[in-house]
């Protein structure tokens, strides 16, 4: 019978006893990862982002729902009966190697059509924990990705691509903090104290997909992952693109997509939502230095400057920091190298 040995409530086979089973699709509210409890933050209008403590974050509990289908909706009843029975019942999900223990927060949609139906439940799992993993030397997971790295650690080293609209959310430039302001009834418009601008700390959510051939490959990555995303202290992301990194922390996990395939392949979309908490926008640029890691800089004795190098279509031309560019002798000719 399909779904038999596969879930078990108490120890009890479910389909065999209340003749239930998971929906396909039905575990992607399950795995997802919950949010830290509330972190202490403080904003300082005179500098970017926020000053958190990180010293110490706990995952908070999650409540989340699960769709079931039942092959007898005459069970229905001697499975609620069950779950009120005791707060928490140990679920064990032998389809993804996990055992929760849960407890039922609500009875929710409930469906039939002569014998069989749908049924959502929702839960409370009061006991989350971090995991443990560790994660592929470079190259060897066969993602072919570089470019996003958390604490110096390529995200292909945690078996997972970072997905399309990534991008967008790193570089999307935080909102601005309002300044002090004055708004008199008798005077048009307001006072605005412009003598700064300051930006607000940022969420950023990363759009990740973990492709495994089985059940503890997926877990292997995404452990992996996790166990460096739930450490205290900040984090460090790097984005190659800019060129940039940004201190974050761990904000939120959304698993839009998990399926198990007939063969045992495991296909899991999810969101990682961080928080780059002194972001502040800036340009890229690269200076001429020599092997010393000294500045190269222009002649002029008396205001010398150092040399920018500036990307402009498919040129690198050289530039000094006042804007001029550097020119040959002749006082004629740019120089740029061929960036093709």
């Amino acid at each position: 019978m399909r779904g038999e040995g596969k879930l078990f409530i108490d120890g009890k086979d479910a389909l065999l006893v209340y003749g239930v089973f998971v929906e396909d699709g039905g575990y992607k509210s399950l795995i997802q990862m919950p949010s830290f409890k509330k972190i202490s933050t403080t904003e300082w209008p005179e500098y970017d982002g926020e000053e958190i403590d990180l010293t110490e974050p706990v995952l908070d509990s999650k409540t989340f729902s699960m769709q079931f289908c039942i092959v007898n909706v005459d069970y229905a009843e001697i499975l609620f009966d069950e779950l009120a029975t005791g707060a928490y019942h140990i679920f064990e999900f032998r389809d993804i190697g996990k055992s929760y223990k849960l407890r039922l927060t609500q009875n929710g949609s409930f469906s039939s059509f002569i014998k069989l139906g749908k049924l959502t439940l929702s839960f409370a799992d009061d006991f989350p924990e971090i995991p443990e993993g560790t994660h592929y030397k470079y190259g060897k997971s066969g993602v072919r990705q570089f470019g996003y790295e958390l604490d110096g650690i390529d995200f292909s080293q945690f078996g997972s691509f970072v997905l399309k609209g990534s991008d967008d959310a790193i570089r999307k430039a935080p909102n601005v903090r309002s300044n002090l302001s004055v708004d008199s009834a008798s005077l048009s418009g307001l006072i605005y104290d412009d003598y700064y601008v300051n930006f607000k700390s940022k969420d950023v959510a990363l759009k990740i997909l973990i492709n495994a051939d089985s059940i503890d490959e997926f877990w292997k990555r995404w452990n992996s992952l996790f166990a460096i995303v739930l450490k205290p202290e900040a984090r460090s992301f790097y984005f190659s693109t800019l060129g940039h990194e940004y201190e974050c922390y761990y904000k939120s996990n959304s698993v839009t997509k998990f399926e198990i395939m007939q063969n045992g392949h495991i296909w899991c979309e999810f969101t990682l939502t961080l928080v780059f908490f002194s972001c502040r926008p800036v340009g890229s640029e690269l200076l001429l230095s020599t092997e010393d890691f000294d500045w190269v800089i222009t002649e002029e004795a008396e205001d010398p400057a150092r040399i920018k190098i500036r990307p402009k279509g498919h040129l690198v031309l050289l530039i000094s920091e006042d804007g001029e560019y550097i020119i040959t002798e002749d006082d004629s000719s740019l120089i740029y190298f061929n960036n093709i």
